[in-house]
């Protein structure tokens, strides 16, 4: 295998994704259609990613995972093995497009708690978010069809790869004010050309704004 490239291996897993998910299965094999419920969208979509990315990773990088629970960053850990001294954050997030080039936006995480103590092990963070070498996010772009069948209610879905940095703004995500936005437009994302010029930038704005609301 060539040098390890997260950003690229996480490209190739996710090249080819289609959305056909006709609902839940019993053990009868009865199926129940899909709920029109955002949050249960996204569970499939982050059940689907760990199943791919877990089992390309214990192919190629003969390396550790550790998945987080619910409500914990990130997703998926992964060190040792071929990553050497390397820890690497992968993450999920899903958002809906409301336009050619435009979505609703994606969530990055907080910027309080362990983003913003980088150094302490904290709730909600596997590790302590300083111990992590890259952050990676595999974020799903769809459209939302309500009223169509389970296996129709998803459809032009478009995977982006990026370094949580390239992707990430000056303003909130939808829902909490603790949570990073992302940029909104498409052609943005794909190109990692968000709102700030290094990590070191985007680390140091989101703390700022966490101390500027917590003197």
């Amino acid at each position: 295998m060539d040098e390890i490239n997260i950003g690229r291996d996480l490209a190739r897993i996710f090249t080819v994704f289609v959305w056909n998910i006709k609902g839940f299965i019993d053990t009868g094999g009865n199926i129940y259609p899909i709920p029109e419920i955002p949050q249960v969208i996204t569970g499939l979509f982050q059940e689907i990613t760990k199943t791919r990315v877990k089992e390309f990773i214990r192919q190629n990088y003969r390396c550790q995972e550790i998945q987080g629970g619910a409500r914990e960053y990130p997703e998926i850990t992964l060190f040792d093995g071929l990553l050497g001294s390397r820890k690497i954050a992968i993450d999920m997030k899903t958002s809906r497009r409301v336009g050619p080039n435009r979505i609703s936006g994606f969530t990055l995480g907080s910027y309080a708690g362990y983003f913003a103590h980088p150094d302490r092990k904290m709730a909600g963070c596997v590790l302590p978010y300083g111990e992590y070498t890259e952050h990676w996010v595999v974020g799903f772009i769809y459209d939302w069809m309500p009223g169509k069948p389970s296996e129709e209610l998803v459809s032009n879905v478009e995977v982006i790869v990026q370094e949580k940095w390239r992707m990430a703004a000056r303003h909130t995500g939808t829902g909490t004010t603790n949570a990073i936005g992302s940029v909104r437009e498409i052609d943005r994302l794909k190109v990692g050309s968000g709102d700030f010029s290094s990590e070191a930038e985007f680390e140091e704005y989101w703390r700022s704004r966490y101390r500027e609301r917590n003197p």
